[in-house]
């Protein structure tokens, strides 16, 4: 059958080997960014004096613990947290250390669910699946080394499924979103975008009120976001329309970053994007870079050596 015979190819080889660990990277750096923000907040935010009622976790569930006595000992729970990400950003503890990195982050958004966004429950759900994958061929003091074959293959076949299940349920975030906005009346008839912009929460420039005024960008905005989130899902699995639907999306993203002061919810679903190139693409990329950067040296070193002094 075709579906067997498409896993028996995921065995082969870990195709994304190299953006698994780029991404990994990314989650530890973004995690200790969060924290460092929320540095002032912890009380507020997790301790006992928090403004959200306690609710069973995952992890307190699983200990038989009361979220009310990891609430007054968050200290703790947040310096094993910031370990466990240290160590998940070296590589160290490899597929144990992302569960228990999991399993900390679920924890932490349970204990303050009122500061999550969009792009806090996508990432949940890439850690969850990037736990199966592979992603300690790069950037790790490491790497992963199988002498057991049958290991080897069941490692790549996770790895391509995690990166396949990443996608797939990326495309259904736009799917779905787009399918809400189309029954909404202020989606449908082209008007969305001018009833965002007037909010005074999302007005990230001076420009906004103008702009909200400005009949023609508010019917083009926001019937370009429509379709950026309709065709994204069959667009990018095409190769030669993969690309030009990418730099729709990651404009769309860059505008909201920049328009609406929405930032880690951004950076995350462009970060994502990248999952949908493998390794080969992203060899090609670079060589390409490369070739670039040395044809532009060797012009200009060519050129310094080519130019005659200048007599007085």
């Amino acid at each position: 059958m075709a579906i067997f015979t498409y896993l028996k190819n995921m065995e082969d080889k870990n195709r994304y080997s190299f953006y698994l660990a780029v991404f990994r990277v990314f989650i530890c750096l973004h995690l200790i960014k969060t924290l460092l923000f929320q540095w002032s907040y912890f009380d507020i935010l997790y301790g006992p004096n928090s403004f959200v009622a306690p609710v069973p976790t995952f992890l307190t569930e699983l200990l038989g613990i009361n979220s009310q006595l990891l609430r007054e000992h968050y200290h703790i729970f947040i310096t094993v947290y910031l370990l466990v990400i240290v160590l998940h950003l070296f590589g160290i503890g490899k597929h144990f250390t992302a569960l228990l990195l999991f399993l900390c982050y679920e924890t932490l958004q349970r204990l303050c669910n009122l500061v999550l966004n969009g792009g806090d429950n996508l990432l949940k759900f890439i850690m969850l699946y990037m736990i199966f994958a592979d992603s300690y061929q790069y950037f790790s003091i490491k790497a992963t080394q199988w002498t057991n074959d049958t290991l080897r293959r069941l490692s790549n076949l996770g790895s391509n499924l995690c990166v396949r299940a990443v996608t797939i349920h990326f495309c259904l975030i736009y799917f779905w979103s787009a399918w809400h906005k189309i029954h909404a009346d202020v989606w449908f008839n082209g008007v969305a975008t001018y009833y965002t912009f007037s909010i005074a929460r999302f007005k990230g420039t001076p420009w906004n009120d103008w702009l909200a005024r400005n009949g023609f960008f508010v019917t083009v905005s926001t019937y370009f976001t429509l379709l950026v989130e309709c065709y994204f899902p069959v667009l990018v699995w095409f190769k030669k329309t993969r690309l030009p639907v990418m730099i729709c999306g990651i404009a769309l993203h860059i505008g909201i970053y920049v328009f609406m002061m929405i930032y880690g919810f951004e950076i995350i679903f462009i970060m994502t994007y990248g999952f949908f190139f493998n390794d080969e693409e992203w060899q090609a990329f670079r060589d390409k870079v490369g070739s670039w950067i040395k044809r532009k040296t060797r012009w200009q070193i060519t050129i310094g050596h080519n130019q005659q002094p200048v007599r007085s």
